[in-house]
């Protein structure tokens, strides 16, 4: 949360003419709730087994650029279902960055509750998000544009991006 996944994604998307899809906002759709009340009301496996669906979904669709989840990555079986259906794009984004993005964001994020269990989950997640296909850092004062400008240069190695 707070590294640009959405803003950065919507930015290839259009830069492509391609579709784009936050994953997040296909898991509310489904739940009719935002994800702190799907987190509050129907606890963390509902969720995950949803956005679970909702990724195989969209791993069928052709030209589409995709913001997973923070704790998507983790699981082995999206990292898979991923790595078979597309390319992916780790955005490396200092700590001391995110922390600065966040303070408006606590009151949406179930597991994000202060600025320590924050810090712990991301250092939990990080190694999964190290497995990415690509991983690029954006760079001081970088707007999403020119971020999504950089990584469609370093997707032209592969064949399709999704």
């Amino acid at each position: 949360m707070g590294c640009g996944k959405t803003t950065t994604g919507e930015a290839l998307a259009r830069r492509w003419g391609w579709s784009f899809v936050d994953l997040d906002w296909q898991v509310e759709r489904a739940f009719g709730l935002s994800v702190r009340d799907i987190f509050a009301q129907h606890g963390e496996a509902a969720f995950r087994a949803e956005e679970a669906r909702r990724l195989s979904e969209v791993c069928r669709q052709e030209r589409v650029v995709v913001a997973t989840g923070g704790g998507t990555f983790v699981a082995e079986a999206n990292r898979a279902l991923v790595q078979r259906s597309g390319i992916s794009v780790f955005l490396d984004v200092p700590w001391g960055e995110i922390l600065r993005r966040l303070p408006h964001k606590w009151e949406e994020r179930p597991l994000f509750r202060s600025p320590e269990q924050a810090l712990a989950l991301y250092r939990s997640r990080l190694p999964f998000y190290r497995l990415a296909d690509i991983t690029v850092r954006p760079l001081f004062g970088e707007d999403a544009e020119a971020l999504a400008g950089r990584i469609a240069l370093l997707l032209r190695g592969f064949a399709c991006a999704t």
